[in-house]
């Protein structure tokens, strides 16, 4: 049972009986999530066998992709604050993955790229990296994955 309050009276709503949503947006937003969250933790596990997070792989693989990057480069293509990344940038640090350097022209700017520990480790975990997302969409097939594709690319656009 669930309680909600009313006029100062408690009235019993039977949890099976309240409206869930009325809106098909708003279900596909759901599983949406919950595909979000399925996949994350399936990462996270792989994640774990090179000891970083998501999001340190994510800014490794930013690096490794686009080669030093400064960190308002790095937060934009990652759609995170300079703030956030901060501590992100601060634990590969401290792992010998990342290093800062001063841009030569704009001492305002901090680049950040991949040691020489950190190229190894981006290029040894993509292959797994790979397989498991490949996994993750293997339910559907070449088409529907481009379909997939095409339909979030039209979102991000819009949005």
């Amino acid at each position: 049972m669930l309680f909600v309050p009313s006029l100062s009276k408690l009235w019993a709503v039977a949890a099976n009986k309240r409206p869930f949503f009325t809106r098909s947006t708003t279900s596909l937003w759901i599983r949406f999530l919950r595909f979000h969250l399925l996949s994350n933790k399936r990462l996270d596990e792989e994640m774990e066998q090179i000891d970083l997070t998501l999001p340190q792989f994510y800014v490794l693989a930013t690096i490794g992709y686009a080669g030093g990057l400064p960190f308002s480069g790095i937060g934009e293509k990652m759609m995170v604050t300079v703030s956030n990344l901060t501590g992100i940038v601060d634990r590969l640090e401290e792992k010998g993955l990342v290093y800062r350097q001063r841009d030569s022209k704009d001492r305002r700017v901090v680049r950040v790229a991949l040691t020489e520990k950190g190229v190894k480790l981006y290029k040894s975990s993509i292959p797994s990296v790979e397989k498991s997302v490949f996994e993750i969409f293997s339910s559907l097939d070449k088409p529907q994955q481009k379909e997939l594709a095409s339909l979030l690319r039209r979102l991000i656009h819009t949005s």
